[in-house]
């Protein structure tokens, strides 16, 4: 029998594939692009041949590039962008071709609407997720009053992970109950459909997948599929789980303690908790069950994060992305000259990062990204360096929220390209005053779904015992006391910032008068 596994990400903004021995040993990997489609502002959505057609491409290109006999990939497991979804019709065609993407606001018209019939506080003890339009639910709710005639033409109502693996070749829908937590329609304290938010707002259960356990076979490769995935004929179909429970799991964060930063195009801080804790002072973090059932994850979201450094490269940054492509040299490497150029606090500046507005623990979609300090003394690399501190000061305002409610960080791994700046990985470690742990393989989301592949082929007892084998470390930093203590003055700086601005209703009013001027 062979002994390779293989994890298929199917995230926001394209497919990863990676075939992988039982060590967590990286032996190939593909990866096909796509976009999203805007409709309306505030609409995202996703071609959803689109997106299937290069996740096959994703999985053929990192088998073929493996050398490997076919045969001896002996499971796919599958992980994905939460809380997106698309309608099927009775024939499994998807209706209007598209997903809804996570990224999706259309439903913060229907907020008030949701709230009225059941509080915000009893939905969050219910589904563990705040009420706000990233999720399923609300993006449902907002189909059924806008557009009744689609939820009426709709059989089913199906996660990216129920979709893509019926097209792999699974025998039918299945829903992954842990990643399903993130449709908002799951209640987190026994992890089955929710029948008090499902019967409040009329939706019919029979339109909704059988849930399932990550780690499930739910099916093999067909050999109509294996031609356009390049696996072989019976190659088993295992469920995951959500992409940020994935790389959870592929952080080694498998026990209550345990946390793990990713910075990526969104931000999330995870730390590892026994049960769900649905305390009112938690601000609303979401709250999913972990790929490893019987413990749980306490969430923060940062909406802009390592985006927010993007931006500063495409606008602030264009010299040095010349200058690096003369080099044929990444430009972020060029930036961090910039960010050792200036010193913890950047000489006073420091940045709001709500480019995309702020998620937890304020949920404040109004909220605007900003300098502040600004004197003819600042620098260009103290700008720098304050974006980069600004993003890790938001990572740091969730985990102080996370304390509150009884969160506990012992060890933090840390994933997502912004991670690998040397600078970035030490300033994670002052800001945070922990040990930060640099992961082997970064691309934690693949290994977590590789460790649940495995799972289902019966290699691992549970996704423990499977992350003990496959997850190792190259190295870990320790906080500078010095850089902590002006960071945590720095911090107490930044969330009275936020406090003013928006106790003085400054974002409400920059954003109001941002849409009047495009309307006019």
């Amino acid at each position: 029998m062979g002994k390779y596994l293989i994890g298929i990400d199917v995230g926001t903004t394209g497919a990863k594939a990676m075939v992988v021995d039982l060590d967590g040993n990286v032996i190939s990997s593909g990866y096909r692009e796509y976009g999203c489609v805007y409709p309306n502002p505030d609409w995202v959505e996703q071609d959803a041949e689109m997106v299937t057609q290069q996740t096959f491409g994703a999985c053929r290109d990192a088998v073929e590039k493996s050398g490997l006999d076919k045969k001896e990939i002996i499971a796919a497991g599958f992980s994905v962008q939460r809380a997106t979804f698309l309608l099927a019709d009775k024939n499994k065609k998807v209706i209007g071709g598209n997903f809804y993407g996570w990224q999706d606001n259309r439903a913060a018209s229907e907020l008030e609407y949701i709230k009225s019939k059941i509080p915000a506080e009893k939905l969050y003890r219910i589904a563990g997720q705040p009420v706000a339009p990233t999720f399923s639910f609300e993006k449902i709710i907002w189909i059924m009053r806008n557009q009744p005639e689609k939820y009426a033409a709709a059989d089913k109502i199906l996660l990216v992970s129920d979709y893509i693996m019926w097209r792999f070749g699974a025998d039918d829908f299945y829903c992954e109950k842990t990643n399903a937590c993130c449709s908002s329609m799951i209640d987190v304290n026994t992890l089955q459909w929710s029948d008090t938010i499902l019967d409040t707002f009329s939706i019919s259960k029979s339109k909704l997948p059988k849930l399932v356990d990550p780690g499930t076979v739910i099916g093999k490769v067909t050999a109509e599929t294996s031609a356009f995935t390049g696996l072989a004929e019976g190659t088993l179909l295992v469920t995951a789980t959500g992409d940020q429970q994935c790389a959870a799991i592929g952080a080694g964060v498998t026990e209550p303690g345990k946390a793990s930063l990713t910075l990526g195009t969104a931000g999330l801080l995870v730390t590892a908790t026994a049960g769900p804790r649905l305390e009112d002072k938690s601000g609303f973090m979401m709250v999913p069950s972990s790929g490893i059932l019987g413990l749980f994850q306490l969430e923060g979201l940062q909406l802009g994060a390592a985006s927010s450094y993007r931006w500063l490269r495409d606008t602030v940054c264009e010299p040095e992305k010349a200058d690096a492509a003369a080099v044929h040299e990444d430009p972020y490497v060029i930036m961090e000259k910039h960010v050792k150029g200036s010193k913890p606090g950047s000489n006073g500046v420091f940045f709001m990062p709500y480019l995309t507005g702020a998620g937890y623990p304020y949920w404040d979609s109004t909220a605007k990204g900003s300098f502040m300090g600004l004197k003819f003394s600042t620098s260009k690399s103290d700008l720098v360096r304050s974006v980069m501190e600004g993003i890790t000061l938001e990572s740091k305002d969730m985990y102080e929220k996370m304390k509150e409610a009884g969160a506990k960080i012992n060890s933090l791994a840390i994933t997502g390209g912004a991670t690998k700046s040397p600078a970035w990985r030490q300033m994670i470690a002052d800001m945070f005053n922990v040990e930060v742990k640099e992961l082997k393989v970064g691309d934690a989301t693949i290994i977590g779904a590789a460790v649940l592949a495995g799972v289902g082929a019966g290699l691992f007892k549970n996704g423990k015992e499977g992350a003990a084998k496959m997850v190792s470390y190259t190295n870990t930093i320790k906080p500078d006391a010095a850089a902590n203590k002006k960071y945590e003055k720095l911090y107490q700086i930044y969330t009275a910032a936020y406090a003013a601005m928006s106790k003085n209703s400054i974002y409400r009013l920059l954003s109001e008068f941002v849409q009047n001027s495009e309307e006019k």
